[in-house]
């Protein structure tokens, strides 16, 4: 979402303006346009592994207490909300096992160590995944093994494992210590179909995720055939009539079909998603080559995705663009013709572990191809969550190019199209912003929320907040050279579904004169820490220009830089840079040195209890701009109410010495003639 740290005051100034001008308002029908076209918040699914199978991604390692686990999980799902992502696929069966409460089958080796055993201090972890992910915005995907019975690196096979249990089912890798469901047994399709719907009935979910693992890879029996001749030859002497090969092939589409059926009879609103591996078969596109998960895994993802057998599709495509035979959008253009019922694609990818800014190039490029060939409803999943937290180069590519705007996950119009209700909105002045306020009309249905703000002519922006967000602030000035004023605000509901509500912008009018003060903040201009020097308490108005002929080729904030790099060395040695506040040619408000701290001057009188107002250029020999003016006359009214001075005390450098002619003819007649100090007196009514 857009970075909220920008929509906060930046100085604060809260107690700006009086009680009365800070009451809310809200919408009354004469005061809304309600807009039924479609919003300009972006839509795009955002997603990560997050892998438990040997650690991979969480926990860390084994063994970890409760409160490290959640603090843990916690670390990942803020990292994916901070990178405007809006799914997480969170695996909770690597091997028969689970990573949450069950009656069918063990808790896993990978949470304590010995498979079997509860987390101590108990909790559920993917009750506590769930309810953390949607309070960040984050749809939860439950990613579940539904064949692998034990892993060579799962510990030791205990009485509580699925291979002691159910021995008739699984049947023994030549690998190490694998184990493996026999796909073509109804007792396997029975019992992976429980533990699937006993998730989906309990747990309050986005989605069930299956990745690529159906028959094993051939490396995991020694690239022997896969060991069912039991099972075969039990089909072959019922009269079967399928070739091996498709009778395993027949054995993953019965299940992956009724899985899918039973999934949507039981919660509609439950996405099903598969990952498959990223080709189809070689050949297919003409230029593909390489491994034939067809004949290999007896995975007829083809099948599956003209079916319609998912609502969404992410084939792991792994491969670089250029890459011959294997090339990203080649392989994904030929998933995007193969889908004939327009459900989600949003492909997986994954080019490597390295930091180079090649790979960042690779991955922002690849995500930018996914937009262009997927128009309607793009999206991806990265492989895997620790790979994108262990490359600080990719992160920052990936926050500071395609996904610096927050979004809204897709619409997925075949499950639903139930538009919510709009909450009802009030607002009120606070300092330089407008602090906007919704309460939902079905808060248990409403899952995310969009403040969307119009600056003058400027289009639409949006901010994208979550469940538990009831307000936000809003600049009242554009936050560009434009300075446009807060035009109107409109907040939507979004549901889990990513439904929006209509959305009804409310003008704002009468905006009070200082809400339009905004002060740059020291590190925008990148000040240099001050060295220690005497406090105060500012109590009189003392207005500077800073002497120096300056125009609009001329960088303010680095200028403000020089000086206060020249005022700390050897020339003057002063603690920071002598003013309290500056005001650019263009009007623009800059914080100097702390008010609390004592103002540093080259003549003779004593600032102790000054306020120092500093204008930038030369104002005894250039005009001053009426930007520059008025925003001289909003810092004192805003300085004179927070600080409690009074106007009474507004004067100027040379009203206290006799050696300047600061702050130059063409600023001071301003203060001779009074319209300065009228000005301010009208601002503060």
């Amino acid at each position: 979402m857009v970075n909220r740290l920008l929509l906060l005051i930046t100085i604060a100034a809260v107690s700006l303006l009086p009680a009365c001008s800070s009451s809310k308002k809200s919408v009354q029908s004469n005061n809304v346009n309600t807009e039924t076209p479609a919003t300009p918040v972006q839509r795009e699914f955002r997603a990560a592994w997050v892998a438990t199978v040997a650690n991979i991604d969480w926990p860390s390692k084994r063994g970890l207490s409760t409160a490290e686990q959640q603090a843990e999980a916690i670390a990942l799902l803020d990292f994916l909300k901070a990178h405007h992502f809006n799914a997480v696929v969170f695996q909770v069966r690597p091997q028969a096992d689970a990573l949450y409460q069950s009656s069918l089958e063990p808790w896993s080796y990978y949470l304590t160590g010995e498979q079997g055993k509860a987390p101590s201090p108990y909790y559920d972890p993917l009750q506590f995944w769930t309810e953390e992910a949607h309070n960040r915005g984050l749809e939860m995907h439950v990613w579940l093994n539904p064949y692998r019975a034990h892993h060579t690196v799962g510990g030791p096979v205990t009485d509580s494992s699925i291979v002691k249990r159910k021995p008739e089912l699984v049947l023994k890798l030549k690998d190490g210590n694998y184990w493996w469901f026999d796909p073509a047994l109804q007792g396997t399709k029975d019992h992976s179909t429980a533990v699937v719907m006993d998730i989906v009935k309990r747990y309050d979910i986005d989605g069930v995720h299956f990745d690529d693992y159906f028959y094993p890879y051939p490396d995991y029996n020694k690239f022997e055939d896969f060991p069912d001749g039991n099972s075969w030859q039990a089909y072959v002497n019922s009269g079967g009539k399928l070739s091996r090969g498709d009778w395993r092939r027949e054995a993953v589409n019965s299940f992956i079909e009724n899985l899918y059926k039973k999934i949507k009879a039981e919660k509609k609103n439950v996405k099903f998603g598969l990952s498959p591996f990223g080709m189809y078969r070689p050949g297919q596109p003409a230029s593909a080559e390489g491994f034939d998960q067809y004949e290999q895994l007896y995975a007829d993802a083809k099948l599956w995705w003209n079916k319609g057998w998912v609502d969404y599709f992410a084939p792991q495509l792994y491969w670089t663009i250029t890459r011959n035979g294997l090339s990203f959008p080649v392989l994904l253009g030929w998933w995007a013709r193969e889908n004939q019922h327009q459900r989600h694609l949003w492909p997986g990818m994954s080019v490597g572990r390295d930091t180079s800014a090649a790979n960042t190039r690779e991955i922002q490029n690849q995500i930018m191809i996914t937009r262009g060939m997927v128009p309607d409803a793009p999206g991806t999943i990265h492989w895997n969550i620790s790979s994108l937290r262990r490359n600080p180069p990719l992160a920052q590519g990936i926050i500071e190019g395609p996904y610096k705007k927050d979004a809204l996950a897709p619409t997925t119009p075949w499950l639903s199209n139930a538009t919510p209700e709009a909450p009802a909105v009030t607002y009120s002045f606070a300092g330089d912003s407008l602090q906007v306020n919704w309460k939902p009309e079905n808060a248990a249905e409403d899952f995310r929320f969009v403040v969307y703000f119009q600056h003058g002519n400027r289009k639409k922006d949006y901010v994208i907040l979550n469940r538990n967000d009831r307000s936000v602030r809003i600049p009242v000035t554009a936050d560009d050279k434009s300075k446009s004023a807060l035009k109107a605000i409109g907040v939507t509901s979004v549901t889990r579904m990513g439904n929006e509500s209509k959305l009804i912008m409310i003008p704002i009018t009468n905006i009070p004169p200082l809400a339009s003060l905004k002060i740059v903040p020291r590190a925008e201009w990148k000040a240099a820490e001050p060295k220690p020097f005497k406090q105060q308490t500012p109590v009189r108005i003392t207005i500077h220009h800073e002497g120096t002929r300056f125009d609009s080729t001329k960088d303010a904030a680095q200028h403000i830089k020089n000086v206060q790099t020249w005022g700390m060395g050897t020339d003057r040695n002063w603690a920071d840079i002598p003013y309290h506040f500056l005001i650019g040619r263009d009007g623009t408000i800059y914080e100097g040195r702390s008010v609390y701290t004592t103002g540093e001057t080259a003549t003779e009188y004593d600032p102790t209890g000054h306020l120092l107002i500093s204008c930038l250029g030369n104002l005894e020999e250039q005009e001053l701009p009426a930007q520059q003016l008025e925003a001289l006359e909003k810092l004192i009214a805003w300085a004179c109410r927070k600080y409690n001075i009074s106007p009474d005390t507004i004067a100027s450098h040379k009203d206290y010495s006799r050696q300047t002619d600061c702050p130059g003819k063409n600023l001071y007649i301003h203060l001779q003639d009074g319209s300065l100090k009228t000005k301010v007196l009208s601002l503060l009514r």
